[in-house]
């Protein structure tokens, strides 16, 4: 087990009143409660779950009126969208 420190910091009082409410509501200390939240920040960020495709699928849409683009012919062609 880690030895744990005493910190001092300086907060607004109306955030110390809210923090300490959140707390209490949650059944812990104001310490604690800061100490997983600051661990909770500085945890490595992950990628969302799932791939590329099922991340974008569904959100992209063909423009109309973009018929004479060749290059846009092709993906619709490739993709089955013409």
């Amino acid at each position: 087990m880690h030895m744990k420190e005493r910190v001092t910091v300086t907060m607004d009082r109306d955030l110390i009143v809210r923090a300490k409410l959140l707390a209490h509501h949650q059944g812990t200390s104001l310490s604690s409660l800061v100490e997983h939240s600051l661990q909770a920040s500085m945890a490595p960020r992950t990628r969302p779950a799932g791939s590329f495709v099922e991340r974008w699928a569904g959100r992209f849409t063909v423009r109309e009126g973009g018929n004479e683009d060749p290059r846009l012919q092709a993906l619709k062609a490739k993709h089955r969208l013409a």
